[in-house]
């Protein structure tokens, strides 16, 4: 009875440290040039981990994200990330009534973003610097 206890024990051990998996919590603001945060959207990276393509998301609130860290297993695998930040879209609607998104397009394309980030076992710090869109109503209230 001992004997299988014992080994019930040694295969949670060995259950809990597989849930680790490697990932990586990373944290960091999206804030723009200013200093002010970023209010809403998020922040998406994907890189190639062992030859496969991996993704990962956070969400953004009053400026800060977290790619995992909610449980057990989430998080960012170790490796150099392409990044986008994708603000809450705004409807076809609102782009008609002259409204535009609170983050410049080129952060919502890999291509053009110019951000990237390389997670490291340990602790991650990402802070990200956007720019409002150009000619934006937000802009032009000021």
């Amino acid at each position: 009875m001992l004997r299988k206890c014992c080994f019930g024990f040694a295969i949670s051990l060995v259950l809990l440290a597989g849930c680790n998996s490697g990932r990586c919590t990373v944290t960091g603001t999206v804030t723009y040039e200013d200093g002010t945060p970023v209010e809403s959207g998020s922040v998406i990276g994907e890189a190639t981990v062992d030859g496969k393509l991996v993704g990962v998301q956070g969400t953004i609130k009053n400026g800060a994200f977290t790619w995992g860290g909610a449980k057990e297993g989430d998080g960012a695998l170790p490796g150099h990330y392409k990044v986008i930040v994708v603000p809450i879209s705004l409807s076809e609607y609102q782009l008609g009534q002259g409204m535009t998104p609170a983050v410049d397009g080129k952060f919502g394309k890999y291509e053009t973003s110019g951000l990237s980030f390389e997670v490291k076992p340990g602790k991650n710090e990402f802070p990200i610097k956007v720019t409002k869109p150009k000619n934006s109503r937000r802009e032009q209230q000021r």
